[in-house]
């Protein structure tokens, strides 16, 4: 086996994309003494495993301490059947497909403040950074109105976004990145408490509310719920855009006939950010646990194992995907990007349309776009490819 190299995208897949490839020939289901985990590269076997809750559970109680496991009750990404269905159910009838769709006006609204702040100083023509100044901003903005926390909470809301995927790290079991995500979590999740509460009390005209007085035969999300659902929105929902919204603008500056295609009209918006979803995925790995003892590919895992799914590695699968290093417009084939099964990304569609609609303004306020592709900078915590900043040159007519 070759040499195992810093497991993340901080120089944005260098390393670890050759790794991955030669691990998915070689040794597609690979135990990790460091971290006692088994990695698994190919895009069938990571595809069998989503499928599979039964088999593979998501539920770290397996391994977690017991207060910890009180600490994530009712997260969705960590929750089996039934009580998974059932509370994907509850928080559906509030998350709806129209209520991200309605919510379209208002994330053009925010991207037009926040792209008319970023040009007022800057004249007909200059650079601005496409991460800090827009694609991590907007999220965070949208998901605390989404919710119906206060305005005045905003610089809180990035400061914590900010300490959640400032550490670097490549062992994500590692002790002391596991205690700083945990303080990290454990003061957002009072605040996201205390907001639960508050909406209980007095519902408003918001998704936490909504989920608040959620009810289906009776049933109600208890605010320990609420709170982890809201905790997770924030979270993978504002680094997932931020990414997808990076990585898109990326794909588009290394390839100038796509970039004047789209900005023709000539190239579907939703097709372009459907291919950087498998080609630069946002999150790269996810996490399941063996039930029981199973043969995954040729390997037999016992049971009670810790798996580390790579997301970014299944997607770059050959057996999948025809060239798989090259990014091309309108592959037919799932990707993994958003996941597969039950635990399939509840909020995708809040991310692709906040993606569209950012990526619409720009081609509107802008003739040009020249996003820079060499000398970047990318986030190096675990589980994320991500951007740190990206420079981009502009002209507006």
């Amino acid at each position: 086996m070759a040499t195992v190299p810093r497991l993340t995208f901080a120089d944005g897949g260098v390393s670890v994309l050759p790794w991955f490839r030669q691990m998915r020939d070689d040794q597609p289901v690979w135990y990790d003494q460091g971290t006692g985990s088994w990695n698994v590269f190919r895009y069938a076997d990571i595809a069998q495993i989503l499928t599979d809750p039964a088999t593979f559970s998501s539920d770290p109680g397996r391994t977690m301490p017991p207060e910890l496991v009180e600490e994530a009750e009712g997260s969705l990404v960590a929750v089996d059947p039934p009580r998974h269905g059932r509370l994907r159910a509850l928080i559906s009838t509030a998350f709806t497909p129209r209520l991200v769709e309605q919510l379209a006006p208002r994330v053009r609204s925010i991207a037009e403040r926040l792209l008319d702040r970023t040009f007022v100083d800057r004249g007909p023509e200059g650079e601005f950074d496409a991460i800090g100044d827009v694609a991590y901003l907007l999220p965070v903005y949208v998901i605390g109105e989404l919710l119906g926390l206060p305005e005045t909470d905003r610089e809180y809301l990035v400061r914590t976004a900010d300490e959640f995927y400032a550490i670097s790290a490549d062992d994500p079991f590692d002790g002391t990145y596991m205690a700083s995500m945990q303080s990290t979590l454990d003061g957002l999740g009072t605040y996201m408490l205390d907001q639960a509460e508050r909406r209980r009390a007095r519902p408003g005209d918001d998704l936490m509310s909504a989920l608040a007085h959620a009810e289906i035969d009776g049933e109600q999300l208890n605010d320990r719920e609420i709170r982890n659902f809201a905790v997770l929105l924030l979270t993978a929902g504002h680094i997932t855009t931020t990414a997808l919204l990076g990585n898109t603008l990326l794909a588009l500056g290394e390839r100038r006939d796509v970039m004047l295609r789209w900005r023709h009209g000539q190239v579907d918006t939703a097709d372009v950010l459907e291919e950087v979803l498998r080609h630069r995925t946002p999150f790269t790995e996810v996490y399941r646990f063996t039930t029981t003892e199973v043969t995954i590919g040729n390997q037999v895992v016992p049971g009670d194992q810790l798996l580390r799914l790579w997301i970014a590695s299944g997607n770059r699968d050959e057996r999948q995907f025809a060239d798989p290093d090259t990014f091309v417009l309108g592959r037919d084939s799932r990707h993994l990007g958003f996941g597969l099964g039950i635990h399939y990304c509840l909020g995708a569609s809040l991310a692709r349309m906040e993606s569209s609609v950012v990526l619409e303004v720009l081609a509107e306020r802008t003739t040009t776009l020249a996003p820079a592709v060499q000398g970047l900078s990318y986030y190096d915590a675990p589980g994320i490819f991500c951007l740190r900043s990206l420079p981009v040159s502009y002209r507006r007519s």
